[in-house]
């Protein structure tokens, strides 16, 4: 059983940013810890809601990050509040309630990669399926730890940029404030 003290999550542990978690520990994959719940980042009411992430053992970053925020302009805040727990390996889905609709941008901040995309009234657990082609019908069967290793075996390796409009931060701030 791995210690969460052990894991690139132990500073937002420590300081209580790991909220209602539905999974805080080893999945079914060897060697690897996830968490579901949310995270508070920059201040208690700042919150990254429906997360879905995983770290390998004996990397010193999370491997896999996703979940949504209500304001585009608060990821440097995640950035800063995460610190070396993301790195310029980690795969970061980011869904963002006050994008324009169907937004899709891919950039980097700070040396770290982000798809973020547009979401209304649906959940993450949706999207990502939606995104990463898991068969939803197979994850009802599952428990927690399985989704979780189902959907982040595919989000490791996404690299859909593609799918994505790549542009600077600075350039996804502006087109964000102008849609």
């Amino acid at each position: 059983m791995t210690d969460v003290k052990d894991t690139p999550y132990a500073k937002l542990d420590a300081e209580g940013r790991l909220l209602k978690p539905t999974l805080k520990g080893d999945t079914h994959v060897d060697g690897r810890f996830g968490f579901r719940g949310d995270i508070s980042y920059d201040d208690p009411e700042t919150i990254l809601k429906e997360v879905f992430t995983v770290s390998e053992a004996g990397k010193p970053a999370i491997g896999f990050l996703s979940g949504s925020i209500k304001e585009f302009e608060t990821l440097p805040k995640l950035v800063e509040t995460f610190g070396p727990a993301l790195d310029a390996n980690s795969v970061n889905i980011i869904y963002v309630s006050d994008l324009p609709r169907g937004a899709r941008f891919y950039f980097t901040l700070n040396g770290i990669k982000f798809f973020t995309i547009f979401i209304d009234d649906t959940s993450v657990y949706n999207e990502l399926i939606d995104i990463t082609y898991v068969d939803k019908v197979k994850l009802k069967k599952y428990d927690t730890a399985a989704k979780l290793d189902a959907l982040a075996d595919v989000g490791l390796k996404y690299d859909a940029v593609s799918d994505y409009q790549e542009v600077t931060w600075e350039d996804a701030l502006k087109k964000k404030n102008a849609g």
